[in-house]
This record gives structure tokens, C-alpha cells and sequence, in this order.
């Protein structure tokens, strides 16, 4: 009896440890303020947001960055001729996927300057948007942008 509660024991506190049963999926994303410092020009390196597991499709993937004092902002991809703020490069395969990090960057504006004292809090959506343009808020992500 006593080896039969030692197994279901060990085999109880493998299951824990290896994440099957309290396994954390409400982080897919973590942000970290850029490791270039905040300059009083418009091309500033803001954020780097990097995916800690799964993968998703570049064409699926939207971002919208929020200010504390202004109007939400959706970060285009650089590669497109689209007019926005923020700008984000995409690598060659179709997939932003697990560690893969991507930079927000100021794009021809000002978001955040060198004078901002305390520096600028940001927060990012992370979304997905279906081929009929339903949008799906996969996580928000925190970050004082310096």
C-alpha cells in the first residue's frame, strides 16, 4: 500500500512540474522595453514582444499599441505601404512562431521622447483577424517604454 502511494505520489508531482495540469497559457507573450534608449526622434525602437509558444499567421496577426494619452494605434508590418505609427518587421517564413521576437518601432512620429520623464507606458494588443474580419484578442501586454 504503501509503494502504490509513493507512485501515484511521484506521478502526481511529475504532472505538476511538467505543466499538464497547471500549465500557464494565459502568457503567450511577454514585453520588454527595447534595448535602444528613447531618443527625441520618430524612428525610436518602442518595445520587443517576444511569443513564448505557438505560432501565428503574419496575415492573421494585427497589433494595436495604447497610450495612456492618445488613441489606439495599429502597427502595420514595414513591408506594407500602409500608413501608421508603429511598424513591426516580419521574417521570410509565413509564421511569427515560438521565440521569435518582434520590435515595435515609432514610424515617422514621435511616440514616446527622450523628455518623458518616468518614461512612456504602452500597452499592446495582441490580436488575431479571421478571413471574414473577426478579431480575437489573444493577450495584452504591459511595458514603460524608456
Amino acid at each position: 500500500m504503501n509503494i502504490r502511494r509513493l507512485v501515484v505520489i511521484l506521478l502526481t508531482i511529475s504532472l505538476f512540474l511538467s505543466g499538464c495540469i497547471f500549465e500557464d497559457k494565459d502568457n503567450q507573450f511577454t514585453a520588454i522595453d527595447s534595448q535602444s534608449p528613447i531618443t527625441d526622434n520618430d524612428n525610436d525602437d518602442l518595445a520587443d514582444i517576444m511569443m513564448e509558444y505557438g505560432n501565428i499567421s503574419w496575415s492573421e496577426l494585427k497589433i494595436v499599441m495604447d497610450e495612456s494619452d492618445s488613441d489606439l494605434k495599429t502597427c502595420n508590418p514595414s513591408s506594407q505601404d500602409i500608413v501608421s505609427d508603429c511598424t513591426y518587421d516580419e521574417d521570410d517564413d509565413p509564421y511569427w512562431t515560438e521565440g521569435e521576437t518582434l520590435t515595435i518601432r515609432e514610424n515617422g512620429k514621435g511616440l514616446c521622447n527622450a523628455g518623458d520623464n518616468g518614461g512612456c507606458k504602452m500597452v499592446f494588443q495582441i490580436k488575431t483577424v479571421s478571413s471574414d474580419g473577426e478579431e480575437k484578442l489573444l493577450q495584452e501586454v504591459k511595458v514603460t517604454v524608456e
